[in-house]
C-alpha cells in the first residue's frame, strides 16, 4: 500500500509501512561534479573522479592534479562541503559512496554525485542506507548503460531514502554503526603509521647506514668506519660487502601444491596499494599460478599494478599451508629466516621498485617484470646479525599489523551483518540508550 505523509517536515511516501523521501527532499541539494576534462598539472589541487570513490576512503594515490583556476571554476558549481555524501556515477565503482567528514576540502570532483546532507546525522544515515542491501539494490535499479554503467543526476535526485518515523532511530543506528566504523578506521590508520615507521627504519639502517652500533648509537653519524665500494660507487660500512639482490632473496622459491587441491587463493584485486596485508582471500582448487607460504612476499609484476604499489607479505595461512594466486605475482623470500620482513621492506624500497619498473618489457599496457632482472640489481649486503636485529624489530610491527587487520576483518563482518538487520527493523533499537 502506498500513501504520503509528512515526517520531519518532509513529504514522505510510505510503502508497506516504511517511509521514503526523495534524495532531493532529504538533502539540501543534489548535484554533481564537472563533466569537463581539466588538464593534468604538476602542481595544484586534486581532481577526484568516479574511480577514486571507494567507500570510506578516497583514492588520492591514483588521482591527478589540476590548476587552481580549473579547481575554482569547478567549485563555482560543484563545491564539496563537510557532510556531503559523494556517489560514484560511472564505471566500475558506480554506486560506491563516501562521506566527506573534513571541514577543509582541497579537491574538486568529476562524474561524482554530491548529496548535500547538511548535517552529520543525515550524512551518515544516507551512507549507511545506501550501503545496505536495500540501498544497493535501489542504486543498481537506477543505473543505465550496459558496458559502462552510470547513474544520471535526475535519477540521483529521485533516489528514495528510507526515513524512519522516529528521528531517534536514526541517531541510534548511526551511533552503533559508527562505533564499528571508527574502530575499523583507527586500526587501518594505526597499520599505516606502523608500516611507515618500519619503512623509515629500513631506510635508516640499509640506505643511510644509521643502524645501531655496539653502543646503540647511529653507526655512520657516530663515526662508524666506512669503506669505498667501487662496484656500488659509494661508501658502505666496514664489514658489509656488495652483491646482488638474489644473494639475500629467493625469487619464486619452489612450493608444492597438487593440481585440484583446494587451497587459499589470492586475487590481484585483493592486494592493496601501499599496504602490507591482503584485504581478502578465498578457497579454490589449484590449477596453475604462483605458490606461496607465510613469510613470502608477493610483488605484482604487471603494469599498472606494480606502479600502483601492489606488494604484500603473506601472513594469513596456517603453518606449513601452501596458498596460490595470480600468475602475475613474483614471490620473494628472505634467505635469512630470522628476518623475513626484510624482503617486504626491500621490495618497498625506492631502488628496488625503480629497478623493477625500468626493466619491464612487453607490449604497451601489458608490460611485465622479468624475474631475471633481479640478478642485475646490486646492493650493499649487511651481516646476518644486522639483518636479524632488523627482523626482531620489524616482526613486532608486522605482528601488530596482523592483529589489527584480523580485528578489522571481524568488525567488518559484524558491521555488514548488523547493517541490514538495523535498517530493516529486524533489530529493534528503541530501548537502547546512548
Amino acid at each position: 500500500m502506498r500513501r504520503s505523509r509528512r515526517v520531519w517536515g518532509l513529504l514522505v511516501m510510505s510503502f508497506n509501512s516504511r517511509n521514503y523521501v526523495d534524495a532531493q527532499e532529504f538533502c539540501i541539494e543534489v548535484t554533481d561534479g564537472t563533466h569537463d576534462s581539466p588538464k593534468r598539472k604538476e602542481f595544484g589541487k586534486y581532481l577526484i573522479t568516479s574511480k577514486h570513490i571507494k567507500g570510506r576512503n578516497i583514492d588520492f594515490d591514483n588521482a591527478y592534479l589540476i590548476s587552481e583556476e580549473d579547481f575554482n571554476k569547478i567549485n563555482q558549481r560543484s563545491k564539496v562541503d563537510q557532510w556531503d555524501v559523494l556517489i560514484s556515477m560511472i564505471g566500475e565503482y558506480c554506486g560506491f559512496c563516501y562521506i566527506e567528514r573534513n571541514p577543509i576540502i582541497n579537491y574538486a570532483v568529476k562524474n561524482v554525485g554530491i548529496l548535500k546532507a547538511g548535517t552529520e546525522a543525515k550524512a551518515k544515515w544516507i551512507y549507511y542506507y545506501l550501503n545496505s542491501p536495500e540501498g544497493k539494490n535501489t542504486l543498481a535499479s537506477l543505473r543505465s548503460g550496459t558496458s559502462q554503467p552510470y547513474l544520471a543526476l535526475g535519477a540521483l535526485r529521485k533516489l528514495p531514502i528510507y526515513a524512519p518515523n522516529n528521528v531517534k532511530e536514526i541517531d541510534l543506528i548511526n551511533h552503533i554503526l559508527s562505533i564499528l566504523d571508527d574502530k575499523i578506521e583507527l586500526n587501518n590508520r594505526m597499520n599505516k603509521v606502523l608500516e611507515q615507521m618500519a619503512q623509515a627504519i629500513f631506510k635508516q639502517w640499509f640506505v643511510d647506514f644509521e643502524f645501531p652500533n655496539d653502543n646503540g648509537d647511529p653507526y655512520k653519524s657516530s663515526g662508524g668506519e666506512m669503506e669505498w665500494c667501487e662496484e656500488l660507487g659509494k661508501e658502505i660500512p666496514k664489514g658489509w660487502r656488495f652483491g646482488k639482490v638474489t644473494d639475500v632473496l629467493d625469487i619464486n622459491p619452489k612450493r608444492s601444491l597438487k593440481k585440484g587441491t583446494k587451497a587459499i587463493y589470492l586475487e590481484m584485486k585483493n592486494l592493496p596499494a601501499f599496504s602490507a596485508r591482503a584485504t581478502d582471500w578465498i578457497e579454490r582448487e589449484f590449477t596453475s599460478g604462483s605458490k606461496f607460504i607465510n613469510g613470502d612476499v608477493l610483488l605484482a609484476r604487471i603494469t599498472p599494478c606494480l606502479e600502483n604499489g601492489k606488494t604484500i607479505i603473506v601472513d594469513f595461512l596456517n603453518a606449513a599451508e601452501v596458498g596460490w594466486g595470480s600468475t602475475e605475482f613474483i614471490v620473494l623470500r628472505s634467505k635469512n629466516e630470522h628476518a623475513l620482513g626484510f624482503a617486504y621492506f626491500l621490495a618497498r624500497s625506492e631502488d628496488f621498485r625503480n629497478h623493477a619498473i625500468r626493466n619491464m618489457s612487453g607490449s604497451s599496457g601489458r608490460q611485465r617484470v622479468p624475474e631475471s632482472c633481479f640478478e642485475f640489481l646490486l646492493m650493499p649486503l649487511p651481516p646476518s646479525f644486522v639483518l636479524e636485529q632488523f627482523g626482531k624489530i620489524t616482526d613486532r610491527f608486522l605482528q601488530r599489523m596482523k592483529r589489527n587487520g584480523e580485528e578489522v576483518k571481524v568488525l567488518s563482518i559484524l558491521r555488514d551483518t548488523l547493517l541490514p538487520k538495523l535498517m530493516s527493523g529486524e533489530i529493534d533499537v528503541s530501548e537502547i540508550e546512548l
